[in-house]
């Protein structure tokens, strides 16, 4: 069996959800079908390319090394046809994409912006596959996240507008010791366990584990999960406790509480092509974007104290 594009999507899938059962979904296959597949390429590059868990799927060294140059791969040649297309009549319609529901609201105000202009809509399960499909020019508009440690991108084909910062806050079972501080410190939980989501590729958990450093403890970790149910399961369990947004589901045995200080903070952000017909626009687009953020009570976060609360 030679290799194809749809092998190294395939790997490329498999690595961003960590799981055989949500790809095969994606690719509209069945988990039996995905799994011989990938037992068929795995023969072709020599060795196994995923670690098969409980918890899901996560790259072997090999599988590392076959996914940068499979995502290198596919990149150059979704260049390639965006190119291509360039060279044709200008686009007839607006392909936008992202995380979290500002997606689904902001292409409803696109038109105010790109009139008579048809917008097509998808949404991501990870914040790193929008914006490679934004680079790889298969979306023209992303609405993605990242984490105030990290540095975008001021090179390359990429454009980006930071909208809102977001303190991500902690929730706990009701009867938790620290449950009835109004602010929490982080270091006040390095005895607790904690459950976290998987990697997203843009810095989680890697700012968790930081903020914890600088707090000078290292967190307990017995839990990786997906599905935000599934940890709110857990807490309201008193099995572990998690980082969250502000809009966590509380309740029922769950509490949501700041942490003060603000350790921890997502960043909302679009991202554009440079060369796309959305530039031009950005500042237009960024502002509207900005309007449904506030509208829904997402603020930007106050620099942090010094030993207490953010003001």
């Amino acid at each position: 069996m030679d290799l194809e594009l749809r092998h190294l999507r395939t790997i490329c899938l498999l690595a961003d959800t960590g799981s055989v059962t949500k790809a095969a979904a994606a690719l509209s296959t069945s988990q039996p079908a995905l799994t011989t597949q990938l037992q068929r390429i795995e023969r072709e590059v020599g060795g196994p390319l995923f670690h098969r868990g409980r918890s899901g799927v996560r790259p072997t060294e090999l599988g590392e090394f076959v996914l940068v140059r499979a995502r290198g791969v596919l990149l150059s040649m979704d260049d390639l046809l965006n190119d291509i297309t360039a060279r044709g009549a200008s686009p007839s319609i607006l392909r936008v994409g992202g995380v979290g529901p500002l997606t689904v609201e902001l292409s409803a105000r696109l038109p105010e912006v790109f009139p008579n202009v048809p917008v097509h809509v998808r949404t991501e399960y990870s914040p790193k596959l929008v914006t490679d499909l934004v680079r790889a020019g298969r979306l023209d508009l992303g609405t993605t996240m990242d984490y105030v440690d990290r540095d975008l991108p001021s090179d390359g084909p990429l454009a980006w507008a930071m909208l809102a910062v977001d303190p991500l806050h902690v929730a706990l079972w009701e009867e938790h010791p620290m449950a009835e501080k109004p602010f929490i410190r982080l270091e006040d939980l390095a005895e607790c366990p904690w459950a976290l989501t998987p990697p997203d590729g843009t810095g989680w958990p890697e700012c968790f584990y930081l903020a914890c450093q600088r707090a000078g403890f290292s967190p307990q970790v017995p839990y990786r999960l997906y599905e935000r149910s599934e940890i709110r399961d857990l807490i309201a369990d008193r099995r572990a406790i998690a980082p969250c947004q502000a809009d966590f589901d509380a309740g029922n045995g769950v509490v949501v509480r700041p942490l003060d200080g603000a350790p921890l903070q997502l960043r909302h952000l679009l991202v554009w092509r440079r060369d796309s017909t959305v530039h031009q626009a950005s500042d237009r687009i960024a502002k509207l974007a900005r309007e449904l953020l506030n509208r829904n009570e997402v603020k930007e976060a106050p620099t942090p104290s010094e030993g207490g609360p953010a003001a």
